[in-house]
């Protein structure tokens, strides 16, 4: 498991930041498919277990489970977003400036729309079947759920290499993956992932990427939090009404060969399918920073000098209150601010 996280960990910070200086878009999109998904089934096929099982992407729950989610992650937002107002108030203001993923929505129309879309659909299917997946659902093997919650949710929040959402995104990690584990699919949380990013990206784009701004104050961001907490409350008593017995962490393990033993992961076990997509995946990387180095070797108007792009690594989880770029999204996202 920790080998895995250093593997999508390195996949997010290095070919996937360099894949989104190049192009805002497709490199998000590479790095949510190839660095997060790819991995999560590559994972779980070398180690003689079925991907979608393992993943929690098999058993769909009811409609009314992930209606119960999606508002949860609406309310989710809330709280994540006046943790990520409160954070912002202690934290240097450089810090807040230079983390601030507002910009990545200053673009036309269309792209900001395209960009909405990837952060509010793409990114959540992807981080969940990595996180709440692959992540916690091979910590829960070990440990309690409670444990395997929070260190997946804890993984979560490093991943993304943003001091400033840190928090808050440890908080939607705690909800992603309560959720799923109550309704033992990563479905849920995708559902409340989708809620949390949606609001984000969506209003990050309607503003032309100044983003919703935060509280003016301490007060009004703990008035927020007090009041999204309890809603928080409300919704997750409904939840586990809805889901009264969360099934056992053994059900996630189903192997391929009954007669192979499973755990330690084997490439000659991955079906030649996903080494394919890996091929795809390099060659794909190739084509994106081939384009962002034509485009920057363009003249600017102006001075015609090339222009620069930033490397720092954009991750999607929502920031709660702000942009989420690849996710989790907000003043709590981003600034309230995941």
């Amino acid at each position: 498991m920790a080998g895995f996280f250093v593997a999508v960990l390195l996949l997010y910070a290095v070919p996937g930041a360099l894949a989104q200086s190049a192009s805002a878009l497709a490199g998000l999109a590479w790095s949510e498919l190839f660095g997060f998904l790819l991995p999560a089934a590559l994972a779980a096929a070398g180690a003689n277990l079925r991907p979608a099982r393992l993943l929690g992407l098999d058993r769909p729950p009811p409609v009314v489970t992930l209606l119960l989610a999606l508002f949860c992650g609406v309310a989710g937002f809330l709280v994540a977003g006046s943790v990520m107002a409160l954070t912002t108030l202690v934290l240097p203001a450089r810090w807040v400036e230079a983390f601030d993923l507002s910009p990545l929505f200053a673009g036309p129309p269309w792209h900001r729309l395209l960009l909405a879309t990837l952060a509010s659909l793409l990114a959540p299917l992807c981080e969940e079947a990595a996180f709440r997946g692959y992540v916690q659902r091979s910590l829960a093997q070990r440990l309690r759920p409670a444990g395997a919650i929070g260190l997946a949710a804890l993984l979560f929040a490093v991943m993304h290499l943003d001091p400033v959402r840190f928090p808050a995104l440890v908080i939607l990690g705690c909800l992603f993956g309560w959720l799923s584990w109550r309704a033992g699919s990563i479905w849920a949380g995708v559902a409340a992932h989708v809620a949390n990013n949606g609001i984000a990206s969506l209003a990050a784009a309607a503003s032309g990427g100044a983003g919703p701004e935060a509280p003016a104050s301490a007060l009004q961001a703990l008035g927020l939090l007090a009041g999204g907490g309890a809603w928080l409350a409300v919704l997750a008593w409904l939840y586990v009404r809805a889901t009264p017995s969360p099934p056992p962490a053994s059900d996630a393990v189903l192997p391929v060969d009954p007669a192979l033993p499973t755990g330690r992961f084997r490439f000659a076990r991955v079906p030649l399918p996903l080494r394919r997509l890996v091929v795809l995946g390099m060659l794909l990387l190739g084509l994106i920073g081939l384009g962002g180095a034509l485009r920057g070797a363009r003249p600017t108007p102006g001075d015609g000098r090339r222009r620069a792009s930033s490397t720092a690594p954009r991750g999607t989880a929502a920031r709660p209150g702000g942009p989420a770029a690849g996710g989790a999204p907000p003043p709590a996202g981003d600034r309230p601010a995941p």
